[in-house]
């Protein structure tokens, strides 16, 4: 058997011994605990990292896009320059075709004039020959 004093002895030991292993567990915890917190770090660097990288890369591409965007907007200008030249040169050529057909108009109108004078004068001469026959003895 144990006398007082040694069982004071052997408790406080107990409690000495306990509040190490507790420190021990504490400090594993604590081990444990910054291994997960510099785990977590790294993949928050990494994931950063990629973060990064893609945004960076969005980026190229988004300047990509408005080169291609503005290069459009260009060619589009172009058209809309050269379909208002077609549009003009249409009208040009519409103003010359009716300004022909004013002329074959006008040419179709002196022809008809010159046919009906040109029957008149055949008349005309017809009828002075067949009046200078019957002038003329025969």
């Amino acid at each position: 058997m144990m006398g007082i004093k040694e069982s004071g002895l052997q408790f406080v030991t107990d409690i000495e011994n306990a509040v190490i292993a507790s420190r021990a567990d504490m400090m594993q915890g604590l081990e444990d605990v910054t291994h997960r917190i510099n785990g977590v770090a790294n993949n928050l660097k990494e994931f950063k990292a990629e973060v990064k990288a893609e945004l960076a890369q969005f980026k190229d591409d988004l300047a990509e896009v408005r080169t291609e965007v503005a290069e459009v907007r260009t060619e589009v200008a172009e058209v809309r320059t050269e379909v208002a030249e077609v549009r003009t040169e249409v009208a040009e050529v519409k103003t010359e075709v009716t300004e022909v057909k004013t002329e074959v108009t006008e040419v179709r109108t002196e022809l008809t004039e010159f046919k009906a004078s040109q029957t008149e004068f055949n008349t005309t001469a017809m009828e002075i020959l067949i009046d200078l026959q019957r002038r003329i003895p025969a």
